[in-house]
């Protein structure tokens, strides 16, 4: 079985200290955190080391999907790291968010490690699916 790693960056135009509470804040992660046209239908965020961060979502043909994920590092304002799963019963991937400050805004880096290459999931889609999201992040950060 195949693994693989996807990077994607991006410069969100919000403060640091608000990009970081938008992946920790349920209410924030609620309107962002599904790619393409999915909505999230309920986000659950246990906000400390070993604590929850649950996001479930709804295709536009209404077929359920869930990333369910254990905080393994909060370093406030500067990264979290994810225990991250696909789906509750998937394989664990190791799901780094690292944030810094830019000129412009707050530079977001997501590192999405050792992912099983099956199904739908291939560095293409999950590499589409991470930069479909953070499209949303920075269509969200005027409101942070």
């Amino acid at each position: 079985m195949s693994r693989f790693a996807v990077q994607v960056a991006r410069v969100v135009r919000a403060p640091r200290v608000k990009v970081y509470r938008a992946f920790l804040d349920p209410e924030l992660v609620a309107r962002w955190l599904a790619p393409e046209d999915s909505i999230v239908s309920t986000a659950t965020v246990d906000e400390r080391v070993g604590g929850v961060h649950r996001v479930e979502m709804l295709t536009p043909s209404g077929e359920a999907h869930m990333f369910d994920s254990v905080i393994s590092e909060l370093v406030p304002d500067e990264r979290i790291v994810l225990i991250f799963k696909f789906a509750p019963n998937a394989e664990e991937t190791v799901l780094t968010v690292t944030l810094r400050d830019v000129p412009g805004g707050t530079e977001v880096v997501l590192e999405h490690r050792n992912i099983t290459a099956e199904g739908p999931l291939n560095e293409q889609s999950v590499d589409a699916g991470w930069n479909s999201v953070l499209d949303k992040l920075e269509g969200v950060a005027h409101a942070l």
